[in-house]
């Protein structure tokens, strides 16, 4: 028969009752996405079964980790973890029903955790501190005293035997993001994770997929009508966020994104009749994206996508000449649409399309 446990319960709405927490989460949960962003196809999950939930596939996972994250302006103790049951309740997640594999049980922090004990050396007591600096530290490695308090304290709130507590997959881990300036930090972590992966990205595509990345997240933070019981699938549709959710963000911000006059001009081996011929149809896309929602633009945008990709260019194929016959299939059937925008809008839409198509895939 299962071990009765009374003492400590999941909760898990906690994080919503603290913005401050929450808002520095939001920003954790961003820097471990681009940290994790080239080694795994994860599924984050934020405060529903723990403030942050990695599983290892967004599709039928296997392992899965939980991190508990803790905040403050001084100093976190090991003693505070045992006293506030942090280690206690993620001991619990290794009792769920689910099959997933625990691959992690972690505590995290914005600060060194201070961890002391007291020893008996030469016949004499003394008490030992030490911090935890590193990022990621096993309690596999922490003082054989602390292990064995750390045990007694899950196996008395749990109502186990403390021989079947189990520290082997528990970890601290100290967080570079700081209370005071998370959002910069992790701000300038996408720049340099987006610039190094697509050279020729403009500073305003980062700091749309940024500002995205952190509304969404926040969205899906903020949803707490979910059940305890309820289904992965629901979970992941409302509380999370996966690294092809990424993927497709950072895809469609570039996409969107309008080129250099110069770059468009160059792509299409543009003479001076022909820069003169894109200039206007350049300057009026220019000023359509700026229009939020302007649900016209985000029409033609989509049409002229969706011609491209059924309608491809050829090889050694005239750039502005395929740009004019992508204008010219829309016109034929979408005439109402191009009333606002005609062939040579839509033509040097495409080259623009075309050029971040080429820049996406680099």
């Amino acid at each position: 028969m299962a071990a009765k446990r009374l003492s400590v319960k999941i909760d898990t709405t906690a994080g919503s009752r603290s913005y401050n927490r929450l808002d520095i989460q939001i920003s954790q949960s961003l820097h471990m996405a681009i940290e994790l962003y080239d080694d795994l196809n994860y599924l984050l999950i934020l405060d529903h079964y723990d403030d942050i939930t990695i599983f290892d596939m967004d599709a039928d996972p296997l392992a899965v980790s939980y991190y508990q994250m803790k905040t403050s302006d001084t100093t976190i103790t090991i003693d505070s973890a045992i006293k506030e049951d942090w280690l206690a309740k993620l001991h619990l997640q290794l009792s769920r029903p689910e099959d997933w594999v625990v691959k992690e049980l972690g505590l995290i922090t914005n600060t060194p955790l201070e961890i002391s004990y007291t020893t008996n050396s030469n016949g004499s007591a003394g008490r030992v501190k030490q911090n935890l600096y590193a990022k990621h530290t096993s309690f596999a490695n922490l003082n054989q005293l602390v292990v064995d308090k750390i045990r007694k304290d899950i196996s008395d709130k749990c109502t186990i035997p403390i021989d079947q507590v189990d520290l082997s997959r528990f970890a601290h881990l100290r967080t570079t993001l700081s209370i005071d300036r998370h959002r910069d930090i992790v701000k300038s972590e996408i720049s340099e994770f987006l610039n190094s992966k697509y050279p020729h990205i403009t500073f305003d595509t980062i700091k749309g997929i940024y500002s995205t990345l952190i509304e969404i997240l926040t969205q899906k933070q903020r949803y707490e009508r979910l059940p305890d019981n309820s289904t992965l699938d629901a979970v992941q549709k409302y509380k999370g966020f996966s690294k092809n959710d990424f993927t497709r963000i950072i895809d469609k911000a570039i996409m969107i994104s309008i080129p250099s006059f110069d770059d468009v001009t160059r792509y299409a081996h543009a003479d001076d009749d022909l820069k003169y011929k894109i200039a206007l149809p350049y300057a009026q896309i220019l000023t359509d994206t700026c229009k939020q929602g302007d649900q016209s633009f985000i029409k033609i945008f989509n049409t002229t996508l969706e011609v491209m990709e059924k309608i491809p260019i050829i090889a050694n194929e005239n750039v502005y000449e395929y740009g004019q016959k992508i204008g010219n299939i829309i016109q034929q059937d979408n005439p109402s649409l191009c009333i606002i925008y005609n062939v040579d809008y839509i033509a040097v839409l495409a080259i623009c399309l075309l050029i971040n198509k080429s820049r996406s895939s680099q």
